[in-house]
């Protein structure tokens, strides 16, 4: 049942108490009156004291109306909460390692990336900017998160949370949509067994991203830039080649549309990806070495020339179309501890 405190002294009271609960990402929240979490759960469509899933490390129930509180707290519209609730229920699929995430010493955090209508409903921005400040929907469910996964799972960054430096896509979640429009692929949600009309959310447990800025213009030069640039900026670490999580690589639509003059599928691209974004053995310390080869005799991986995949197969790399027209720019996310987990959003 979540606890209801009467404050005295307008929002900034409220703002003061839970900073001193330590209940708050250190921003400005949105006092969780009860009027306004009862908007919230009511858009949800389920009943408040509804359990979506128990958070780790505590394990405590996530109810419809904890999730509602933090959702106020960030900011979120109602309308936002089946994403939320979707978003959660993916984190804590066992696949995700939620308490590995929460307790790590590794600068991990979830990553939600949105498919569907809902991302034009919800005003998600997918185009330019689309991992930068600006877009209300991006901003505000990915800090709900957050906050939901400190006030009801337990992540207090040092108590719990024992990851010494953190990093900034753990502030408040990273959140992004899918430029499905502008994609020459199909869309990320039907890789994961859903209609291209669903919505859905996909949870990633990522612990850093990198640019990949091409300045070339000819479709076999760019595949190339992206290809050697996914291999060189990510695969260290700290643990053998291949990195046993997957890897990233958002394509802005310009990119991705060149690369899929020579790359018709995702599934073609996985499998160059697999083939040429490899970094050579040597390039790992010397007590790395023989047990990436034992890594890789075990998956059956074939190492020509002593070049070391950065992942343990194709299926490793998930590939997404997002931003604007404007630049020929690609990014890698790097993920560790989880594997990714998907979610239907059912809205009321």
């Amino acid at each position: 049942m979540t606890r209801r405190v009467d404050i005295e002294g307008g929002p900034e009271a409220v703002e003061a108490y839970l900073r001193e609960q330590g209940m708050t990402d250190g921003l400005p929240i949105i006092p969780p009156t009860p009027e306004r979490v009862a908007a919230a759960v009511a858009a949800a469509g389920l009943p408040g004291d509804h359990v979506v899933s128990a958070v780790a490390p505590l394990n405590a129930p996530a109810t419809v109306e904890k999730i509602a509180v933090n959702a106020v707290m960030a900011g979120c519209r109602p309308e936002a909460m089946p994403v939320l609730i979707a978003a959660i229920d993916a984190f804590c699929d066992p696949q995700m390692n939620a308490h590995g995430i929460q307790t790590t010493t590794n600068p991990v955090g979830p990553m939600l990336v949105v498919n569907g209508p809902i991302r034009h409903r919800l005003g998600f921005n997918f185009g330019a900017g689309c991992f930068g400040p600006g877009s209300h929907a991006n901003a505000t469910v990915g800090r709900a998160l957050r906050l939901a996964l400190v006030n009801i799972g337990g992540a207090i960054p040092g108590p719990v949370d024992k990851a010494p430096l953190g990093w900034p896509g753990k502030a408040t979640s990273l959140c992004v949509a899918e430029n499905e429009e502008a994609s020459p692929w199909p869309p990320h949600h039907t890789e994961a067994g859903f209609d291209s009309g669903d919505d859905v959310v996909t949870m990633l447990a990522v612990n850093g991203m990198w640019p990949i800025t091409d300045m070339h213009h000819e479709p076999e030069q760019v595949l190339h830039h992206v290809t050697c640039g996914l291999a060189l900026s990510g695969p260290c670490g700290g643990h053998d080649a291949p990195n046993p999580f997957p890897t990233v690589l958002v394509m802005s639509p310009v990119i991705a549309e060149m690369v899929a003059g020579i790359m018709p599928t995702k599934q073609e691209l996985r499998e160059h990806l697999f083939a040429q974004a490899r970094v050579p053995l040597d390039f790992y310390p010397l007590y790395r070495r023989q047990p990436t080869r034992d890594t890789l005799e075990r998956l059956g991986v074939a190492v020509a020339n002593d070049r070391v995949p950065i992942v343990p197969s194709p299926d490793y790399f998930v590939i997404l179309v997002a931003g604007g027209e404007g630049g020929l720019q690609s990014a890698g996310l790097s993920c560790m501890l989880g594997m990714p987990a998907s979610r239907l959003i059912v809205n009321g």
